[in-house]
């Protein structure tokens, strides 16, 4: 399996995976789910993007609650990423010396991420978009739109403004992964997949909710 990082440039270039991202999402039924590559493809970008904003945000920010969830977020998108590429014979993803658009993190992702509860079961809807960039036809942001959204908040200064929109940003990656993991885990064809799948649900619905949390208390969506 090509490297994620390098699998997320291929796709960020190519107009095809743009097409099976948003055909994927309209097949999924309550009989069906995300066909298995075009699921890896889209957990693949979609944990990219929370993860790569996630460094940038612990680098930038100066709101301990932002800076304590960035956190939690590089450990969350790397831990998962590692149990998908140890599934399908992928190359590992780095450790804790790994870069990103906000720098060097160290040590965080030392430890595994416990990950207990519940799952959902259903794939969910995505209301409105982030920095002006509405989602698809289907709920989704495409990888193009990801890519857009990751370098405004890399090219934002640091300040209220900036964590709301990052909060912002991340609460809307977090209902794609909702609607893409939950899907899989319902209905993917592959039981050791679809496991992982499951598994991500708990911490994914957890992380929602502390992000709905200080979207609230920062007043709502970004200007």
């Amino acid at each position: 399996m090509m490297h994620r990082r390098d699998l997320l440039t291929t796709m960020l270039g190519a107009t095809a995976a743009l097409a099976v991202t948003r055909t994927a999402i309209a097949q999924v039924t309550p009989a069906g789910a995300i066909p298995t590559g075009a699921y890896l493809q889209m957990a693949t970008a979609g944990g990219l993007f929370l993860e790569n904003t996630a460094r940038d945000a612990h680098a930038k920010t100066a709101n301990p609650g932002v800076k304590k969830f960035a956190r939690a977020e590089v450990v969350e998108q790397v831990n998962l990423a590692r149990k998908i590429n140890a599934y399908t014979g992928g190359a590992p993803v780095p450790g804790p010396a790994a870069a990103g658009p906000g720098g060097l993190i160290g040590g965080l992702v030392a430890a595994p991420v416990a990950v207990a509860g519940t799952a959902v079961n259903a794939a969910t809807g995505i209301a409105g978009g982030v920095l002006g960039v509405p989602p698809s036809a289907q709920g989704m942001t495409t990888d193009a739109q990801k890519a857009q959204i990751l370098a405004q908040l890399s090219a934002m200064p640091p300040g209220p403004q900036y964590d709301a929109t990052f909060v912002n940003a991340s609460l809307q990656g977090h209902q794609e992964a909702l609607g893409i993991h939950g899907s899989y885990a319902q209905a993917g064809e592959d039981p050791g997949l679809r496991a992982i799948a499951r598994g991500a649900l708990p911490l994914i619905n957890l992380h929602i909710a502390r992000l709905s949390r200080m979207q609230a208390m920062m007043g709502g969506q970004a200007g």
